[in-house]
């Protein structure tokens, strides 16, 4: 390793004493010539194009608000309940005659004179004795019908909320773009050449 360490630095103080004689004996002798002189290069620069991905915009978080929702809907409402109403009805009379017993059949003993003057007794069956009395009787008891009045209903409508005010986050992803710039890709350089003429 420091054996071509020296080398080198023994050859690159060759190349500089040839070229400091040579520019010597170009001032002395008025130029250069045959192999003996070098000629400075210029390496130009060598430039590429890459492409560059950057960030035009950040992801976001947006949050946006839904409305509630609300539908109508249709109730049976009852606006006057089931009624039971009476109805009374009065007793039904009549008037009835009937044959009553007013004494009943007895026996009595009489006492009169014959056509000759001379008292007589016997006895003398009475028949019973009737009589017509009426009376009012119930044909029929009171009584009392009831009439059912059904419900009465309506239709009503109103609104309900089928789904509660949201509020909807939403994420935006970020934007990128991609652009070209050029880049060097190696550096130019000088260096001496030996000249062929």
């Amino acid at each position: 390793m420091v054996r071509a360490l020296s080398s080198g630095i023994i050859a690159a103080s060759s190349l500089a004493a040839a070229l400091v004689l040579g520019a010597s004996a170009a001032q002395a002798g008025g130029g250069c010539r045959g192999s003996a002189c070098y000629n400075l290069v210029n390496t130009p620069p060598v430039y590429g194009t890459i492409d560059e991905t950057y960030q035009v915009r950040p992801a976001q978080v947006q949050r946006r608000v839904v409305p509630a929702e609300y539908e109508t809907v249709t109730d049976t409402v009852m606006i006057a309940p089931e009624r039971r109403i009476p109805h009374h009805r009065a007793a039904v009379y009549e008037t009835v005659t009937e044959k009553v017993l007013i004494s009943s059949a007895t026996r009595r003993w009489e006492v009169t004179r014959d056509a000759w003057g001379n008292t007589v007794g016997c006895w003398v069956d009475v028949p019973a004795r009737y009589g017509y009395q009426s009376r009012r009787v119930e044909v029929s008891p009171a009584t009392i019908d009831y009439e059912t009045v059904p419900a009465v209903y309506t239709q009503r409508q109103r609104q309900v909320m089928t789904r509660p005010t949201q509020v909807v986050r939403e994420e935006i992803p970020a934007v990128y773009e991609t652009r070209q710039r050029q880049v060097m890709v190696s550096a130019g350089s000088q260096y001496w050449s030996r000249s062929r003429y």
